[in-house]
């Protein structure tokens, strides 16, 4: 017989089982959270094809890459043809005043699979990368924000890891940019 857990532990049980599921998918559930457009992030961000583990650190200087428009498929940016690795940047401020709401990163539909990082912690991932390849080019990227990850005031680096196997690649369509849920109930510090 299962015994059900009394009022005073069931709740930390449960968050605890919640984050444990959340933590593994990466992924948000947004519409609960009646998201609203905090910052728009389409537009120039720095792009280089290719693949190098420092490209996700907030230390390594991308001025000298590419800059492209997202979102745009790359091929319409002067990389015709090209399938394989490509890392996009971007750094962004996120004011002191959304502390406390929870923040999501909608990086729209990227094609075909993704890794996101934020100021060098991974906060989400969608697809495969060879050599287990599994595309997710009809995914929604919608990517939960750490509180612990956020630099509140200051430059925050929003590296994409993307990998394209065959036709169009990178963060394709979508509604790219920084969203506010609910306020949380945590207290500011």
């Amino acid at each position: 017989m299962i015994k059900f857990l009394n009022n005073r532990t069931t709740g930390p049980f449960l968050i605890s089982v919640l984050i444990i599921l959340f933590n593994q998918s990466g992924k948000a559930n947004p519409a609960e959270d009646n998201l609203v457009l905090l910052k728009n992030l389409t537009g120039r961000w720095q792009f280089s094809i290719g693949i190098n583990d420092e490209w996700i650190s907030p230390k390594f200087d991308d001025s000298k890459w590419e800059s492209i428009h997202v979102p745009s498929p790359w091929e319409d940016q002067g990389f015709n043809g090209y399938n394989g690795y490509a890392f996009y940047r971007k750094n962004i401020e996120i004011p002191s005043a959304y502390k406390d709401r929870m923040l999501y990163l909608n990086m729209g539909y990227i094609d075909d699979v993704d890794e996101v990082y934020l100021n060098g912690h991974k906060i989400g991932a969608t697809g495969s990368f060879p050599p287990n390849y599994n595309t997710a080019y009809n995914a929604e990227r919608i990517y939960y924000l750490p509180v612990e990850d956020i630099n509140f005031d200051g430059s925050n680096l929003i590296a994409v890891k993307v990998y394209d196997s065959y036709d169009q690649g990178g963060i394709v369509s979508g509604d790219i940019g920084l969203y506010g849920g609910k306020t949380s109930d945590r207290k500011s510090t």
